[in-house]
């Protein structure tokens, strides 16, 4: 690689993971860099961005998601209609920056930008689901802020200094991949949420039908469990048991004496009975919690908005799940 290829790549894949966790403050501080002179001429297609309305738009929609990104529930919402704009404006930049090249190379730089942004953005996304869980708003308030410095930091480092922000790029990936399967998980529980809340809304909660889930899990249901009536079913996560994966979402399904989970695993659909304890109820915004305890475990339940009462649903999971022991 050619020393210009590489700076190019090193500020290509910074900018990437800046846009993916804040667009607006890496675009505001790309187009003030070009205009002020800190860094060299941008390529044709870009120099768009050192115009004023392009610059001033950009610190405006910054400063609308800085507040909004420290407000747990609408960070949610925000995040959710940014999962395709993020990724699809750092492989536009991407794609322009890299000027005339051939057309494969250009698809390519645009993909690997894209899947980066994305990358970070899943990341943002799922930790603030989880921290919103497990610390409360003052941690979520804290994240909020580490992450706008690292995406100016990074596009920063990006435009002055291409080989640290590719180092810095690097080790961010590297950091986020492990934890991508958890994050995005819960990331799809903050998605879900926000949909059953609406849906809670406009219908209101009620137990759903097996027709309601998709055909892979309904044909785990048994024959047999139809002769108790049609099962309830309601949208839900689970979190903290063995072997099933953080914030892994899935269906309950009400049937003769057995609560069981359905959810798909490693591409396959799976179902597990669930076990009895001590119930606790937390309520949430987008989903209420319940946490369930026995001498050796303890794990949550998510319900989501648009299902059956809590109480009652737990009521029945207590009485099932008591049955069988």
């Amino acid at each position: 690689m050619s020393g210009q290829a590489f700076v190019l790549f090193g500020q290509l894949l910074g900018l990437a993971f800046a846009a993916g966790l804040n667009l607006y403050s890496t675009v505001a501080l790309l187009g003030l860099a070009a205009q002020l002179g800190w860094v060299g001429a941008l390529p044709p297609e870009l120099r768009g961005l050192q115009h004023p309305i392009v610059i001033y738009s950009a610190a405006a929609l910054y400063f609308i998601e800085f507040v909004i990104d420290k407000i747990p529930r609408y960070d949610t919402v925000w995040d959710t209609l940014h999962t395709v704009i993020r990724p699809a404006a750092a492989a536009t930049l991407a794609v322009a920056a890299v000027g005339d090249v051939p057309l494969g190379l250009r698809m390519a730089t645009g993909v690997l930008a894209g899947a980066v942004a994305l990358l970070a953005h899943g990341t943002k996304a799922g930790l603030r689901v989880t921290i919103v869980g497990d610390r409360g708003r003052a941690a979520h308030a804290a994240a909020s802020v580490a992450e706008d410095v690292l995406a100016v930091g990074l596009a920063g480092a990006a435009l002055r200094f291409p080989a640290a922000a590719l180092g810095l790029a690097a080790a961010a990936i590297a950091a986020a991949l492990p934890t991508l399967p958890r994050l995005s998980r819960a990331f799809v529980l903050g998605l879900r949420g926000a949909l059953a809340r609406a849906r809670g809304l406009f219908f209101g909660g009620h137990w759903g039908t097996p027709g309601e889930m998709p055909g892979s899990l309904r044909a785990l249901l048994a024959p047999e469990i139809f002769g108790f009536g049609t099962p309830g079913t309601a949208r839900v996560a689970v979190r903290g048991l063995p072997g099933v994966g953080a914030y892994r979402n899935g269906w309950i399904v009400m049937a003769g004496d057995r609560p069981v989970l359905l959810y798909r695993a490693r591409f396959r659909p799976r179902s597990l009975v669930l076990p009895p304890g001590e119930i606790d109820l937390r309520r949430g915004f987008w989903a209420d919690v319940a946490v369930i305890r026995s001498d050796r475990l303890r794990y949550f339940l998510y319900f989501l908005k648009d299902g059956p009462a809590p109480e009652l649903a737990l009521d029945q999971l207590s009485q099932r799940a008591t049955a069988t022991t």
